[in-house]
């Protein structure tokens, strides 16, 4: 294969599916190199290991997540109920048109990397804290549409786990109803917190 100069975001955009699919730790630097058709030099003028790539898709992941799932929602209604609700559905339907329901790359990454280098989980932990954040002040907009024993910050938890619970089983099972069953129960789970 000729290697061609790559940018960084090249790099990064050609290995994000082999990585999604099979694991950071699973993926030789020999097919990182072939998937993203660039030369070792080239590789290592960007990302000095393995490891570097690592903390670099999982920055990379969560801008897309950012600008593809999570502003568009919030930009969608005044309301923060359906905010929420919007980034539900674009979340399912991004579980939906990957292929083989590949899971959340960001939980995926958690399972892969975690054990491998505590800076794993430092840096995870930061990108779901954010992820949890951004739910939870939604709620906290909408604190007049919810029961009075809601505790925002809370229901951000319980919303976010079992969103990636959801996808964690898409990917399982890689069946698209189920998928629609268990964003579903999501769904359900913050519309029970609403005041009737």
């Amino acid at each position: 294969m000729a290697h061609l100069k790559r940018t960084r975001e090249d790099i990064l955009q050609s290995v994000i599916s082999t990585v999604h699919r099979q694991g950071l730790v699973a993926t030789s630097l020999s097919e990182l190199f072939e998937v993203s058709g660039a030369s070792a030099g080239s590789f290592y003028n960007y990302f000095r290991s393995k490891n570097h790539l690592g903390h670099a898709l999982i920055d990379f992941e969560w801008e897309l997540l950012s600008s593809e799932v999570l502003e568009p929602a919030l930009a969608s209604s005044p309301n923060p109920i359906e905010q929420l609700l919007d980034m539900l559905h674009r979340l399912e339907m991004k579980q939906i048109q990957q292929p083989n329901c590949g899971g959340c790359l960001l939980g995926n990454l958690v399972v892969d990397l975690v054990e491998q280098d505590p800076a794993f989980r430092e840096h995870l932990t930061r990108i779901f804290e954010q992820w949890e954040q951004t739910i939870a002040q939604a709620l906290t907009q909408a604190q007049d549409q919810l029961q009075l024993d809601i505790n925002p910050q809370h229901l951000a938890e319980q919303i976010l786990s079992a969103t990636e619970g959801a996808m964690l089983m898409g990917r399982l099972h890689q069946d698209a109803d189920r998928i629609h069953r268990n964003f579903a129960g999501v769904r359900q789970l913050l519309k029970q917190a609403l005041y009737n």
